[in-house]
């Protein structure tokens, strides 16, 4: 179009001035447009562009055929009360053109008239009117939107969302001094539910926004939704929190139905807040007491949620549930021992986001069983080593008592590590040995065990030794003593063959 319109203002700028041309013509402005009229043109082809100033479309007929007959042509379909510039040429048979003379190129259109234009319906939400005037000059006071042409001089306008239910009515810019206008009232049967700006709920009980066009006092919208499970339609007041809903509106004028809203998809989450107010633990449990509350929904919205404790992902415990809240108790817990502890919220069976952790310590229990080994180290000597693997406090004392009969022989404590040694004691005597963990507060069961001590191998050594030499002594005593007899008697032998030699001299 651009290089059209350069053509053009070269032919018109081309025009010649004073100098006599091949044809000559006039214009006449006539309904919808204007009337050209040839005068001393010769017969043949014409060429006829209409521009309006300062836009680059043309309006360009070619090949009008002009005789003696046909001296003129209409050129309608332009704007009323507009300038166009027009320029006129002849089509030599050789390809060449000579541009007419006509009276300063320039021509305004005549007004339109009520009579000139036609409404009616060819498009759905649109005004349309049927015209020959180009009436895309026409524009709204309200909202400045023009009609568009849609083929068969039909020419079609949207209206926008604030028109509806309030006149829409067009003007010429051009035409200054008349008085026509279009009017046409916009029923909210133009309403397009597409373009109604929905806010969904975020809290109980719902409600659903919606913008309506500012001029319409009596649209109204009343929602129903659905879940997809109960397939039971529920009004804004029946819905319930952490379900997924489809609500669509009916949208009434003076409480007729005349079209539905498009679907609204939404829920709405109870944003819970779990506040753990007591936790009261033992050694192997912990009761949790909680209030729960929320910003977007009322304590009667929250009537079917139901609450589970674990600790560590484990141990599922169903918890009971009280007015504003719910309480459980978690056992099976290790004495002495921190847990992390875990409400959480359900609501018809399906767990919800809103989960709150409590960190709580189980108190001091009764130490683990003992293990306990004996040994004899050597007779008269015991060493007593033991442990536990659960003292279940914060301390870790063991606590050894060695006995026999009814008489305590010793009491003695060891920390972290159970190792005793107990020496002189009796030979040949049973000891009963007792031993217990003890955390600071409370006591294991006693672990009692019985030893006996061996005999007294040095004394049976020494009396060994003792008989040994005794009876060493008394063989020497005794050889000592044969010793003496023999010689006594070897003594009074000599003696007795004495005194018979003696007797035997003196005998005569």
């Amino acid at each position: 179009m651009t290089v059209v319109w350069r053509l053009v203002l070269l032919l018109l700028t081309a025009a010649p001035t004073g100098a006599p041309s091949l044809c000559s013509y006039s214009v006449t402005p006539i309904k919808f447009g204007f009337r050209i009229e040839f005068s001393n043109s010769p017969s043949g082809d014409y060429n006829i562009a209409i521009t309006e100033d300062g836009r680059p479309d043309i309006k360009n007929t070619s090949n009008v055929p002009v005789s003696n007959q046909t001296s003129s042509h209409d050129i309608q379909g332009l704007k009323p009360c507009t300038e166009y510039k027009h320029h006129v040429t002849f089509l030599h048979s050789d390809g060449n053109v000579t541009s007419c003379s006509g009276s300063n190129y320039k021509s305004t259109t005549t007004e339109m008239n009520a009579g000139d234009v036609k409404e009616v319906n060819s498009k759905p939400g649109h005004v349309c009117y049927q015209t020959d005037w180009d009436i895309s000059s026409l524009q709204s006071t309200q909202s400045n939107i023009s009609p568009q042409s849609h083929g068969n001089k039909t020419f079609c306008v949207k209206p926008d969302f604030n028109d509806i239910c309030s006149d829409l009515v067009f003007t010429s810019k051009n035409c200054v001094n008349a008085a026509f206008t279009l009017t046409k009232y916009i029923t909210a049967e133009f309403l397009n539910p597409e373009e109604i700006k929905q806010i969904p709920a975020d809290k109980l009980p719902a409600e659903i926004k919606a913008e309506l066009p500012p001029n319409c006092n009596n649209l109204s919208i009343k929602y129903t939704c659905w879940d997809g499970r109960d397939n039971e339609l529920k009004t804004l007041s029946e819905l319930e929190p952490f379900t997924d809903y489809s609500c669509t509106g009916q949208i009434k004028d003076n409480n007729v139905l005349i079209k539905n809203t498009s679907a609204l998809h939404f829920r709405v989450d109870c944003d819970l807040t779990i506040t753990v107010t007591k936790s009261s633990p033992t050694n192997t449990s912990v009761e949790l007491i909680w209030k729960t509350t929320s910003q977007k929904c009322e304590d009667d919205n929250l009537e079917n949620l139901s609450y589970f404790c674990s600790y560590e992902n484990a141990h599922r415990t169903l918890g009971t549930k009280l007015r504003s809240g719910g309480k459980c108790n978690i056992s099976g817990l290790k004495p002495f021992t921190k847990y992390k502890c875990k409400v959480q919220p359900t609501y018809k069976h399906q767990p919800l986001k809103d989960v709150t952790h409590q960190d709580i310590k189980t108190d001091v229990g009764v130490p683990g069983p003992v293990t306990m080994s004996l040994q004899l180290q050597e007779h008269n000597v015991i060493k007593v080593t033991c442990e536990t693997l659960q003292f279940n406090g914060p301390e870790k004392i063991y606590m050894l008592q060695v006995s026999y009969g009814s008489e305590i022989v010793r009491n003695e404590q060891r920390i972290n590590k159970c190792n005793f040694v107990f020496d002189n004691l009796r030979y040949s005597t049973t000891y009963k040995v007792k031993v217990t963990a003890f955390n600071g507060k409370l006591e294991s069961a006693p672990k009692i065990e019985s030893i006996t001590t061996n005999y007294n191998d040095k004394a049976v050594i020494g009396f060994l030794i003792f008989l040994i030499v005794l009876t060493s002594l008394a063989l020497l005593l005794i050889t000592y003593k044969i010793y003496i007899l023999k010689k006594r008697r070897t003594r009074d032998d000599n003696r007795d063959e004495v005194f018979l030699s003696t007797i035997y001299s003196c005998v005569p």
